[in-house]
């Protein structure tokens, strides 16, 4: 009866703030379903939910982002090994 336009834009109203703090919502797509339109990054540009998942990493991002998994592994395995020497003692 009402056909797709009593939907669009139906979800307007709802305010979705950040997505993983890097992306604030701006807009609903054109069929008017949810926050999976369009976006602005940090520097203000204009993004569109595909490619919030295929964003540009700089390779100093990569790194120190390597070197803290790295750190944070190392650590869970010190953990990990204290609690099987434990296991061994009982």
């Amino acid at each position: 009866m009402f056909g797709w336009r009593f939907f669009r834009g139906m979800h307007r109203h709802f305010l979705f703030p950040r997505i993983s703090g890097r992306f604030r919502y701006v807009g609903p797509c054109r069929c008017g379903f949810g926050p999976h339109a369009f976006y602005v990054d940090e520097r203000g540009r204009l993004v569109h939910a595909w490619d919030l998942f295929f964003e540009d990493i700089s390779e100093e991002d990569r790194e120190r982002y390597l070197r803290e998994r790295i750190k944070y592994l190392k650590e869970e395995l010190k953990i990990l090994e204290e609690e099987l020497r434990n296991i061994k003692r009982e």
